[in-house]
C-alpha cells in the first residue's frame, strides 16, 4: 500500500514537471512611464561592481529597506523592499559584481514598480510572472564613452 502511494506521488510529480507546471514562469513585462507605487529613482552611476541610485529628492522620507538586483533576459531589474518607517538616505548602492551581466546592460536598467507571480494552485494555467517596470537611464557622464570609466 505504501509502495503504491509512493509510486503514485512520484508519477504525479514527474507528469507535472514534464507538463511545465513546475518550471519557472515566463516573464511578461509592462512598461510604466512614471512612479506608480514607489519614490522617484534615478541612476547616478553604474559599473560592473555597483549601481548607485538617487531616491526621491533631498530631505524627503524614503521607505526603502534594500534593493535586490536580478538579471532577467537581457536586462538588470532592481526589486525594492520597503519598510514601514522612513529613512533619510538619499543614495543607495546596489552591488552587482556577482551577477552575470548581459552585454549592453547599462541601457536596460529597470526599477520594478510591481510584480505578480503565478499562484501555486494554478497548475493548469500558463505560468506567467508579470513585472511592471520603469526604465532608468544613465546620466551621460556615467554612460560608456562618457567621462566616467565603466
Amino acid at each position: 500500500m505504501v509502495r503504491r502511494m509512493m509510486f503514485s506521488l512520484m508519477l504525479a510529480a514527474t507528469l507535472l514537471a514534464q507538463s511545465g507546471c513546475l518550471s519557472a514562469p515566463r516573464a511578461e513585462f509592462v512598461d510604466v512611464a512614471s512612479p506608480i507605487h514607489s519614490a522617484e529613482v534615478a541612476v547616478v552611476a553604474a559599473d560592473e561592481e555597483i549601481v548607485r541610485l538617487r531616491i526621491s529628492g533631498p530631505n524627503e522620507p524614503v521607505f526603502l529597506a534594500m534593493v535586490e538586483p536580478q538579471v532577467i533576459e537581457d536586462g538588470l531589474y532592481l526589486f525594492p523592499s520597503y519598510i514601514s518607517k522612513p529613512t533619510v538616505s538619499e543614495t543607495v548602492e546596489v552591488p552587482v559584481v556577482e551577477l552575470d551581466l548581459p552585454a549592453r546592460w547599462r541601457d536596460r536598467i529597470y526599477w520594478v514598480e510591481a510584480e505578480e507571480a503565478p499562484r501555486w494552485y494554478h497548475l493548469l494555467k500558463p505560468r506567467v510572472r508579470r513585472i511592471e517596470r520603469r526604465h532608468l537611464e544613465l546620466p551621460e557622464a556615467a554612460a560608456p564613452g562618457g567621462d566616467r570609466a565603466g
